[in-house]
């Protein structure tokens, strides 16, 4: 039977979640045809550089660093959903109603905040005036001066070579070009992939750079 979380991906166009740095975790299949960018380019990015929004209506950056949706993730109020103007990787414009939904992490005292996307024709008045007020509360209340703390499980130990691949798998390069980089044999660079994959319990290099970043490995 499908999750209730399940249901609400399958509803939207389109679904990504960021962790208390404000870094991409997860983009989904329907980002990746909504924006065009890929979940490898993607991961590990700051969201407000990929989304780069504004305020339909007044035309204010919405997608900044330290905003009051990214300050959620930290236990901060914020708007539950709220209008965004943004454009894909080709430059056309798109009109989206973003919804919020909150996901326990990994450490304590600390969320994943998941952005629920939904395509819109028109600017969504409400919708900018809830995110201006939660914006107006958190200036009042100094709310961004939430420290981020790094207080996640204790990572998997990693050899020093096993780092050095993660870092690469990272900037996306294939096994082809780590072995060239690290000047080993391909069939050594895989084998050293694999051993991540097994220690960090994941099953592609995509999976490897998502854990990397939710647990502060690169």
């Amino acid at each position: 039977m499908a999750t209730l979380c399940d249901l609400m991906l399958r509803a939207v166009d389109g679904a990504f979640a960021i962790d208390n740095k404000q870094r991409i975790i997860y983009w989904d299949p329907g980002c990746e045809d909504l924006f065009g960018y890929t979940s490898e380019w993607a991961l590990g990015r700051p969201c407000c550089d990929v989304m780069g929004g504004a305020d339909p209506v007044s035309g204010e950056p919405v997608c900044r660093a330290g905003c009051s949706v990214a300050a959620m993730a930290c236990g901060a109020d914020g708007p539950k959903r709220y209008a965004l103007r943004t454009q894909d990787a080709r430059g056309e414009p798109l009109r989206l109603s973003v919804s919020i939904m909150l996901v326990p992490a990994t450490c304590s005292s600390r969320w994943y905040v998941i952005h629920l996307l939904h395509r819109e024709g028109h600017p969504d008045v409400l919708a900018s005036l809830e995110y201006a007020t939660h914006q107006q509360r958190r200036a009042k209340s100094n709310a961004d001066a939430i420290p981020v703390v790094n207080d996640g499980p204790r990572a998997p130990h990693l050899t020093r070579r096993e780092r050095e691949v993660l870092m690469l798998l990272a900037e996306g390069l294939p096994g082809t070009a780590i072995a060239s980089r690290l000047a080993i044999s391909v069939t050594t660079a895989r084998n050293h992939i694999q051993h991540l994959h097994a220690k960090l319990g994941v099953h592609s290099k995509t999976e490897a750079v998502a854990y990397a970043y939710r647990h502060n490995l690169v």
